[in-house]
């Protein structure tokens, strides 16, 4: 069975040193970056697909206003420049699931992948929501939970508890 590792949205306006660290207020960004690399060199070594997913937002003055995080064109929008990046697999998206993207799906199908590995930001939010679009279109999903952020671990361990109900693996 083909796998792939989708690192979600390790950007540098959610992990960058430059963050608003008021609302994205990880734990230990440098241990949870050095995990998220870790992982890509596992998978890089086994070649096994890695993807990058991107939380990028049009550049207009609504988001500018009320979600000035990932804007097309900026800084923030990049990935954050400790992340290792080992392929070219990479795909935008504007909403919480990553699935929403056709392109990715697409690109999913073609490669005959079966098992997608999570890592990211934010277990509450893009990550949890990525999860729940995986298993809607048949995909196995695990967590890799020690590479995963998130600003709320009360939210993480209440999402976690309906996540495993859907089938996902917390590793």
């Amino acid at each position: 069975m083909r796998k792939a590792l989708l690192v979600i949205d390790a950007q540098e306006d959610f992990i960058g040193e430059q963050r608003n660290k008021k609302r994205f207020n990880y734990e230990d960004v440098d241990e949870l970056v050095n995990n998220i690399n870790d992982k890509i060199t596992t998978y890089e070594k086994n070649n096994d697909e890695v993807i990058y997913i991107a939380n990028v937002l049009p550049n207009n003055f609504f988001y500018k206003k009320f979600f000035p995080y990932g804007i097309a064109g900026s800084k923030g929008a990049k990935f954050d420049k400790r992340i290792k990046i080992v392929s070219e697999n990479y795909f935008e998206k504007h909403v919480g699931n990553s699935f929403q993207n056709n392109n990715l799906v697409k690109f999913i199908k073609e490669n005959q992948i079966e098992i997608v590995e999570l890592i990211g930001v934010d277990g509450t939010q893009c990550v949890f929501k990525t999860a729940k679009g995986a298993r809607k279109i048949g995909l196995a999903v695990n967590i890799l939970s020690d590479s995963v952020g998130t600003v709320s671990p009360e939210k993480f361990i209440k999402l976690s508890t309906k996540l495993k109900t859907l089938g996902v693996a917390y590793i």
